[in-house]
């Protein structure tokens, strides 16, 4: 039974964090004029998630409070403004392509090559929409061009299909839900997706990253360490 009610408050904890996440994403999207600031509030929430399962590292019983998260995607949505905007402006310009590409061979009568293109399509959008939720996680990770996260991604796509597999199982599975519940998508929105794609990637090992201490932590970070847990190791 404790566990159950542990599972539920952590639950809970997480689609707060996740809610408030959505909306520092849509404040700062806004507050960007909506084109130039949806990308880099994109990276932030990324950038936020990263910190997040870096903290976890630290100690995996901890579970970080929404205090100073505001504070954190402000600094991290000035940071990465330049580069975000150049990296989902390169995205835009992908996915425009791929759908005009589409809808002209929609219109055009290509006789049997049309079905082969039509499924060539479709096997390029799944792995574009995969891409897309992998490239950010990559690119809250290293400090590299929009050219070397892409290289990076298709690597990591065609090295690592396991991992690409439950990516785009976990991104599908959400899409899903917000298709079945379109209200899902106000609540939570960008950061959902944002944090199963994080979590496959860090979760499986992929990537990694100095844990954070609690004894490094920010001050303005509360956390909540949940009953029984102990307390976090010191940094040697």
């Amino acid at each position: 039974m404790r566990r159950l009610v542990d599972w539920h408050t952590r639950a809970g904890r997480l689609g707060l964090r996740l809610l408030w996440l959505h909306l520092l994403w849509c404040a700062w999207t806004l507050r960007g004029g909506i084109l130039l600031g949806a990308f880099p509030a994109t990276a932030a929430v990324h950038a936020v998630l990263r910190s997040d399962e870096r903290h976890r590292l630290g100690d995996p019983e901890v579970e970080l409070e929404l205090r100073g998260v505001r504070a954190q995607f402000r600094a991290y949505f000035r940071q990465e403004f330049a580069a975000a905007n150049r990296l989902g402006l390169t995205l835009a310009a992908v996915w425009a392509l791929l759908l005009v590409d589409r809808s002209l061979v929609s219109q055009l009568d290509l006789g049997g090559l049309g079905p082969v293109l039509a499924g060539a399509h479709t096997v390029a959008g799944v792995v574009l929409v995969v891409l897309t939720a992998i490239i950010w996680v990559l690119q809250a990770q290293f400090a590299e061009g929009t050219a070397a996260l892409l290289r990076r991604s298709l690597v990591l796509l065609a090295g690592r299909p396991a991992a690409a597999a439950l990516t785009a199982a976990s991104i599908g599975l959400l899409l899903y839900a917000y298709y079945l519940v379109p209200g899902f998508i106000p609540v939570f929105g960008i950061p959902a997706l944002a944090a199963a794609a994080t979590a496959c990637l860090w979760r499986t090992g992929i990537l990694t990253a100095p844990p954070i201490p609690a004894t490094e932590r920010d001050p303005q970070l509360r956390v909540h360490r949940a009953p029984g847990a102990a307390p976090a190791p010191r940094p040697s």
